[in-house]
């Protein structure tokens, strides 16, 4: 059963610059001569681009980092439509040092940059750029952003079973994490058990010597107990997913006070499949762990520096309970 309940909306925070004026929401001179622009004067300037963005947490976690290192860069949102993306791509060319991608430009964007990290074909989606030069190279961050957290916790994964509640871009990632981890056995869970996405995720597995199972959604919790980790790659539980907000796939009950709780759904912090796991006795992981991550290795990508954590991490969580009222 899923079960349902109440809680108060977090907050959210961007710099949105908006295609229809070319305007930043905290700049009133930006360049407005095209429908998506960023000012001549802005030469040191990071960004992610997708539709929406208007609640990325990425400015606040880069900003602060740039603040926090005497960097005098700026991190700023973009909205692009998708009719945009090619022609934002190449004024990012020559105006940006580095841009993130988010839906729904992940995949297509693929075709519009001049190399690929490996890592990106095997993911199949692109979610950093860096510019050097006048060339664009595009990688992959959702992979490390999910494992780095299990790591820093000396998590070992070898021969484990896992269960991956979703069968999206976000559950191919943590797939081929858990792939280069060696994990035993995978278990996908599935609203359409027959969808390519979900066959296209068995095949990988079982092409890497991994032993995998697709089951329904709904019967999750028939094997969730005798999972060592569990990872919600769905967005139920997530504000603003109507009709699944504070929303579990799993009650206290179905989870082994052993097993791990991954939930990458980081809007709300605490989920309720983060407070019934809590309520289990099980570790958990937070999803803005995998976004902070994410966003550490998108500055070593573009500066070459080992990004703090912490500060990245106080920026998240500032902003999550206090929105645009704080910072």
């Amino acid at each position: 059963m899923i079960n349902k309940g109440r809680y108060g909306n977090g907050g959210s925070s961007s710099a949105m610059m908006d295609s229809k004026n070319g305007r930043s929401s905290n700049d009133s001179n930006s360049n407005s001569s095209s429908s998506i622009s960023i000012s001549n004067n802005d030469s040191k300037i990071f960004c992610v681009i997708g539709d929406p963005v208007e609640h990325s947490l990425s400015p606040a976690m880069h900003n602060a980092v740039f603040s926090s290192l005497g960097l005098g860069y700026r991190y700023i949102a973009m909205r692009v439509k998708e009719h945009e993306l090619s022609s934002a791509v190449e004024m990012l060319r020559d105006r940006a040092l580095g841009f993130n991608v988010t839906i729904p430009h992940k995949i297509r964007i693929m075709d519009m940059l001049d190399d690929l990290d490996p890592l990106c074909k095997r993911v199949n989606a692109v979610n950093t750029v860096k510019v050097d030069g006048s060339r664009l190279k595009g990688y992959n961050t959702d992979v490390y952003g999910f494992i780095q957290p299990l790591r820093r916790r000396g998590i070992e994964l070898r021969g484990k079973s896992v269960m991956i509640m979703g069968a999206g871009g976000a559950a191919r990632a943590v797939l081929i994490a858990l792939i280069d981890e060696h994990v035993g056995e995978v278990i996908i869970a599935s609203r359409r058990v027959d969808d390519a996405k979900v066959k296209a995720l068995y095949e990988m597995a079982v092409s890497n010597g991994i032993e995998c199972r697709i089951v329904q959604l709904e019967y999750v919790r028939m094997y969730s107990k005798q999972c060592y980790l569990i990872v919600n790659a769905t967005p139920i539980g997530m504000q603003g997913y109507h009709g699944y907000e504070d929303v579990s796939i799993l009650d206290s009950n179905d989870i082994d006070s052993r097993s791990i709780v991954y939930d990458l759904v980081y809007r709300p912090m605490e989920t309720r499949l983060i407070r019934n796991a809590l309520n289990a006795d099980a570790m958990i992981i937070h999803g803005y762990e995998m976004l902070v991550e994410q966003g550490a290795k998108a500055l070593d990508i573009w500066l070459g520096i080992d990004a703090p954590r912490d500060v990245m991490s106080n920026a998240v969580l500032r902003y999550l309970a206090f929105g645009d009222r704080h910072g």
